[in-house]
């Protein structure tokens, strides 16, 4: 998420609110963009200024331009940092409800961290309308570590929206071979659920391998199956690594033969960040290198009537044949391009490139109209 570095006064916990560069006191628990402490104090929340103020109302002092839009839900933290967690015309919000997880996958870009988020997060929707619970994800971490605050989250939402909200979660699925927490996440009606799930390998020792967890590959197909038999979205995402891209028809192939109910397989490039940073030289792989077994792979998923696409790829790295099949994916908060893609003619539907990552791809290079 953006993030604004300062200084919090008078204040010893987290403050979550939305922002606004007017004193509108009809706004309730709004975050004041002010040069000075405001006359009307009701219903402010705090302040964000550049210089010291004479108030007892907590305050966050920055040095640098804030560049935060108006009415996007920010948190600033004890620790000196200011947050976007919903970006107010982006389609790419989502709650962050977990540093945790039971997995060490060598390729995770999450730092991990220990701390948990849900209360935040139900926080975060109080700041929001129906209208902008209509689609939403929810990310860590592992989300599934603690069921029933998660279910929480779940039950709010559809307890304040008026129509079905598409909810996609990222989880790795393995603590769904207890059917118990299947159940508890899927019995909200008016949600709309999809789980997106990782499946790294066909064979089960290299999937075990990717994850960090001996035993990982059968308990997410149990999972996926307890998934299924509750009638569940699920897309399975392969995230594409030195380890895995020659195999990725088979995975497809094995996708097709065990868990043919699937929704949609999403084939994803690397964001180098976190683990997979720390594990560069282990695991890196130029998307250009593996141009024939993408290809390959998404020419099985339409043999097999397999919905599929690819994510965080830009065009020009990809088969030619198989560029209708890359998307938008990326974040809006951490989606960059090289100075090299301005006058690429394709750039405003490109996937764009990981602000986050270490390095890039050295093939990037723009369609210009001849």
């Amino acid at each position: 998420m953006k993030q604004i570095k300062g200084i919090l006064v008078n204040s010893d916990k987290n403050i979550i609110g939305k922002l606004t560069y007017s004193n509108n006191i009809f706004i309730k628990n709004r975050i004041v963009v002010c040069n000075k402490t405001p006359f009307w104090k009701f219903g402010i929340k705090a302040l964000i200024t550049t210089t010291e103020q004479k108030t007892n109302i907590p305050y966050f002092i920055i040095n640098e331009d804030i560049n935060i839009k108006k009415n996007d839900i920010i948190n600033i933290t004890t620790e000196g940092s200011c947050n976007i967690v919903w970006d107010s015309i982006s389609s790419h919000n989502a709650l962050y409800v977990t540093d945790l997880c039971n997995s060490k996958c060598i390729m995770c870009p999450q730092i991990e961290g220990k701390e948990s988020y849900y209360e935040d997060c139900i926080t975060i929707l109080k700041h929001l309308n129906s209208k902008q619970l209509s689609s939403i994800g929810i990310t860590g971490g592992e989300p599934t570590l603690y069921i029933d605050k998660l279910a929480n989250i779940l039950s709010y939402i559809s307890k304040i929206i008026n129509k079905t909200s598409n909810i996609h979660i990222l989880t790795n699925g393995r603590l769904f071979e207890d059917i118990k927490n299947v159940k508890n996440l899927t019995k909200f009606k008016k949600l709309d659920l999809t789980f997106g799930i990782p499946i790294y390998s066909n064979i089960a020792d290299e999937h075990d391998y990717i994850v960090g967890v001996k035993g990982a590959f059968n308990q997410t197909l149990r999972g996926l199956y307890n998934l299924a038999k509750e009638k569940q979205k699920i897309e399975i995402r392969i995230v594409i690594l030195k380890q895995n891209y020659k195999y990725l028809k088979d995975i497809v192939d094995f996708i097709y033969r065990n868990i043919p109910f699937i929704t949609h397989i999403a084939f994803m490039g690397l964001e180098y960040h976190g683990n997979a940073e720390t594990n560069y030289d282990l695991i890196a792989i130029d998307p250009i290198e593996y141009q024939k077994e993408l290809y390959l792979a998404i020419k099985q998923c339409i043999r097999n009537n397999l919905c599929a696409d690819i994510y965080n790829i830009p065009y020009c790295l990809v088969d030619p044949r198989i560029e209708s099949f890359c998307k938008d994916s990326i974040s809006t908060w951490k989606k960059s391009f090289l100075p090299s893609c301005d006058k690429c003619t394709k750039k405003e539907t490109c996937s764009g490139l990981f602000t986050t990552s270490c390095s890039q791809s050295e093939h990037i290079l723009p369609f210009v109209e001849t």
